[in-house]
């Protein structure tokens, strides 16, 4: 085989090749490769950190779900034990009730007379004095539909005696207790 020769010129733009390509590859490395790969090491890292987050959430998303139902179901339960306990007095709502009761099973309501209350350890009896007329059976559906009502209410001493000479053929007199809530 023939054996090359290379000139000092020749020689010199090999070397200058070399080092402009090794300049290149340096620069290329240092000021574009490198720089590049770290901020995709990072973002990488972001990622990482952004999905972690994200199922994270999904997780208590699910959780949230279960807690807004409960929550739901929970406040459906206060309604309840407040429409049966009610923390005030309500009254008017009593009043509404006993009339609207009185008229449903024809008791003619003679009176009614509040009669104080009684702390008991986590509730308050409320007692009101009711005289009432009606037949013997309108008297008692009146008093069944009471206990039967929403509200927590009781009918206590109660007290009847026959009226002579009229329509009605019972006059009955008890004491209601409406229960009121402490808390």
């Amino acid at each position: 085989m023939n054996k090359m020769q290379l000139t000092k010129e020749q020689i010199g733009q090999i070397f200058a090749g070399v080092l402009f390509g090794g300049l290149f590859i340096y620069g290329y490395l240092f000021y574009f490769w490198l720089p590049t790969a770290v901020k995709i090491e990072e973002n990488t890292k972001k990622v990482a950190v952004l999905e972690s987050d994200i199922n994270k959430a999904r997780m208590q998303k699910a959780k949230y779900k279960d807690l807004e139902a409960k929550l739901v179901s929970l406040s459906a339960e206060k309604e309840a034990a407040q429409k049966k306990l009610p923390r005030e007095r309500k009254l008017p709502d009593l009043l509404r009730t006993i009339t609207a009761l009185s008229k449903k099973h024809k008791v003619d309501i003679q009176s009614i007379t509040p009669g104080g209350s009684a702390p008991v350890e986590y509730f308050t009896k409320v007692s009101y004095v009711i005289a009432l007329k009606g037949n013997y059976h309108d008297v008692g559906r009146f008093l069944t539909a009471l206990g039967l009502e929403e509200r927590i209410l009781t009918s206590e001493n109660l007290t009847m005696s026959a009226s002579v000479g009229s329509d009605f053929s019972l006059v009955a007199r008890f004491t209601l207790v409406a229960y009121q809530y402490n808390g």
